[in-house]
């Protein structure tokens, strides 16, 4: 057999094909696999109005997975911290259920947050996206902010595509709208579809693990005028007798715990918000001609073995058949609130539905092969005014009845007005100064806290009319929480702006000195309309207090001696302790009598007091190992660290009484 010699240049260039060839190939092969690792399921948050959401392109509605980094229907929203008990969550978990017929044969499928997609039933086709349109800066997207995805049914044969919306502006802020599009990709009719939005109702999981509530004392109400269920908090009650369960202090003996009052378990309490004010609902805006349908049943009963009436029993994944699916979905809760059932006998008013899931459904529906139907649902949120919610008692936990029940529908009009007029908003108010938590430069001074912000720019337009109508800035503060209650401290016109390094700035003064305060700013126009208050300070921030030029003199701990409670009212200051009369850098070391190191604080921000821990860090009173300390009496010892004066030492004692 004749030998080829391959000379260095053909074995050279050939080497070139094949590299060039496995390269080609390698790239495709990367290629596919981007591709396939950017369609995906992915969760992302609603936060621009009151109501915070996160969701995925499954429509897992507050999913539960670690780390909980997510928000459930908070409301008003707020982000995460430290503690996660602190969750303003009106629902456990929410997602969807749906039905269809193919031929003779039919099937169903459903989700929630509180269990994870499987592969065997559906699978993403466009993975969640998260658009920011604040301001309406495109006034053809509608919302501020605007959550698309799909995914795909396997049995069904059907892709479910998701799109949620949210509004900052005052009027629109307390609900979020979810589109669904149900699109027919396979060969056949679909027939005899039905599709229904789920949640179970929580209200609240705030109420409930920082306050006295139980997740078992929920109760519903139906207005006939705008055609809805709500749902709210209510008395807690034992589960065998029915009977409810007694508190004995603050407005506990006389309206128990609705509302999940913070009072109503220690005598002493100096906290009396009202922990779970709000009311809740979910409405159908478009069933697309079909009929709707409502239906309260057990939220708990899907996860456990339940004796719940049938009708009460939800849907389970995997368990149920296809016509269990219909069956739920096509049944309509009496139009009585839970007492009036309760009363008239019969089905509903039962201690299964004090847990609730409400199930909204629109059907029947027959989709053609590439044909597509868009349902329009809306869930609704509503509370009495802030200032006496914190301020609690009996006559504010009793106005919930009337103020939050009134704010909700007005609400429901409001998100019905808005979807009927195709999301048109006529006359919106000017663009918000800044945008999200933190976004306001925030400057302890002597007495007093600086606010700046960036001036609304000489361009803005505003969307709608087309000119330039803005008129000035409203700041408002709160001593108590990140959400108010507001109490307005300045009106700015815009031609009395004061600017410092191009910032407009505000300083709020004869501010009391170891107060935590909050801010946010807004903008208003020429009309009045002003916009969202989208930008408060997570955490509290505090006055500048001098550093002490006589150190080691006048070093002083407050509370001394701390009992049970700081005397601060802002929401997680009860154990705040502070050292005053510091020099403007320190070093802070605490000890038992017996000479162990408790905590080193180390103190260099310049000012004359320093905090043992914060709420940001949720370490109040904690120790090395963020262990809260024991009662009793602690020696500290404050090093100056002043350059000249690191010589200078303080040795004081305090003692904790709980």
């Amino acid at each position: 057999m004749k030998k080829v010699r391959t000379t260095k240049r053909e074995g050279f260039g050939r080497g070139i094909i094949i590299s060039l060839f496995i390269i080609f190939n390698i790239t495709i092969f990367t290629s596919n696999l981007e591709s396939q690792e950017e369609i995906r399921w992915k969760l992302e948050s609603l936060t621009r109005g009151k109501v915070w959401v996160s969701v995925d392109n499954s429509f897992r509605l507050g999913p539960i997975d670690l780390p909980w980094s997510y928000y459930t229907l908070d409301y008003p929203g707020y982000s995460q911290g430290a503690d996660r008990g602190d969750r303003p969550a009106y629902i456990v978990a929410g997602g969807y259920a749906i039905y269809g017929e193919r031929g003779t044969n039919n099937y169903a499928y459903t989700i929630t947050g509180r269990f994870g997609t499987s592969s065997q039933y559906v699978y993403p086709t466009k993975t969640t996206e998260l658009v920011k349109n604040y301001n309406l800066s495109n006034p053809n997207l509608k919302a501020e902010e605007i959550l698309v995805g799909s995914h795909h049914v396997i049995d069904l044969g059907v892709d479910v595509g998701i799109k949620g919306m949210v509004w900052s502006f005052p009027k629109y802020d307390d609900f979020v709208i979810f589109e669904f599009t149900i699109k027919n990709t396979d060969t056949t009719l679909v027939e005899n579809l039905h599709f229904g939005v789920r949640l179970d109702i929580y209200v609240t999981q705030r109420g409930d693990w920082i306050g006295p509530g139980d997740d078992f004392d929920d109760k519903y109400g139906w207005d006939e005028e705008h055609n809805c269920f709500y749902f709210y908090d209510d008395r807690s009650f034992e589960w065998e007798t029915e009977e409810p369960i007694q508190f004995n202090f603050g407005p506990g003996p006389i309206t128990g715990d609705i509302g999940d009052p913070a009072d109503i378990t220690d005598p002493g309490a100096k906290n009396h918000e009202i922990m779970s004010p709000g009311y809740i609902t979910l409405i159908c805006l478009d069933s697309a001609g079909a009929n709707v349908y409502q239906n309260i049943l057990q939220y708990l009963g899907q996860m456990t073995s339940s004796d719940a009436p049938r009708e009460d029993i939800p849907l389970r994944l995997g368990t149920d058949s296809p016509s269990r699916y219909l069956e739920v979905m096509t049944h309509q809760q009496p139009r009585l609130s839970w007492d009036e059932a309760r009363a008239r006998g019969g089905e509903g008013g039962n201690k299964y539905e004090r847990g609730p899931e409400f199930l909204v459904s629109c059907g029947p529906h027959d989709i053609a092969p590439n044909d597509s139907v868009k349902l329009v649902y809306a869930i609704v949120l509503g509370e009495m005014d802030r200032h006496r919610i914190v301020e609690g008692g009996v006559e504010n936990i009793q106005r919930l009845a009337t103020d939050s029940k009134d704010s909700l529908l007005k609400n429901v009009e409001a998100a019905r007005e808005l979807y009927n007029n195709g999301y048109y908003i006529a006359d919106p108010p000017p663009m918000t100064p800044t945008d999200g938590e933190n976004t306001l430069v925030l400057t302890p001074v002597g007495g007093g806290i600086k606010i700046q912000w960036p001036p609304i720019p000489d361009t803005y337009v505003d969307p709608v009319r087309g000119v330039n109508d803005f008129a000035g800035y409203k700041v408002y503060r709160s001593s108590y929480f990140c959400t108010g209650p507001w109490d307005l401290v300045a009106r700015i016109p815009k031609d009395s702006v004061s600017l410092e390094d191009g910032l407009v700035t505000y300083i709020d003064e004869g501010l009391k000195l170891g107060v935590g305060y909050y801010y946010t700013v807004t903008s208003y126009d020429e009309n009045g309309n002003e916009s969202g208050k989208v930008n408060p300070n997570r955490y509290p921030v505090y006055p500048l207090r001098a550093p002490n030029e006589d150190f080691p003199r006048e070093v002083y701990v407050v509370p001394n001696p701390f009992r049970q409670h700081s005397g601060l009212l802002g929401v997680g200051e009860e154990l705040r302790m502070e050292f005053i009369g510091l020099p403007a850098k320190c070093t802070i070391k605490i000890y038992t009598l017996a000479g162990e190191l408790v905590r080193t604080i180390h103190h260099d921000d310049g000012s004359g007091s320093e905090s043992w821990g914060s709420i940001e860090t949720f370490d109040y009173q904690t120790n090395r190992w963020m262990l809260y300390v024991s009662p009793g009496v602690y020696i500290f010892h404050v090093q100056n660290e002043v350059p000249g004066h690191e010589d200078e030492y303080y040795i004081g004692k305090f003692a904790i009484i709980k």
